[in-house]
């Protein structure tokens, strides 16, 4: 299985000020409860392309038990897994929280 992320995508002129960037950690539980960066915590992407020229940027994490990519993550059954969002300090985003259960 997959988990695909979809960075947000503007067409046209819309106000910088109204623009949501953003960058997504893998955090523990604490982490994603009070929507901050722990300790452990790792950046997975970044969404900092909001006006790319093809359409929204995908990021996508293969949910998988074993991996031969050292860059990638290895998911066990039956754990849960918590992202969280920071928005970019001129973005007019908000924290987001996801919270995957394998």
């Amino acid at each position: 299985d997959y988990l695909d992320i979809y960075c947000p995508h503007y067409e046209g002129t819309v106000p910088a000020s109204r623009v949501e960037t953003f960058t997504l950690f893998m955090v523990d539980q604490e982490g994603y409860r009070g929507c901050y960066e722990t300790p452990g915590a790792f950046k997975r992407w970044e969404c900092n392309r909001p006006w790319a020229p093809f359409g929204p940027i995908r990021f996508s994490e293969k949910i998988q038990r074993f991996t031969p990519f050292p860059l990638g993550f290895e998911f066990q059954p039956g754990e849960t897994y918590y992202y969280f969002s920071v928005p970019s300090p001129e973005s007019a985003g908000r924290c987001l929280k996801l919270r995957v259960s394998v």
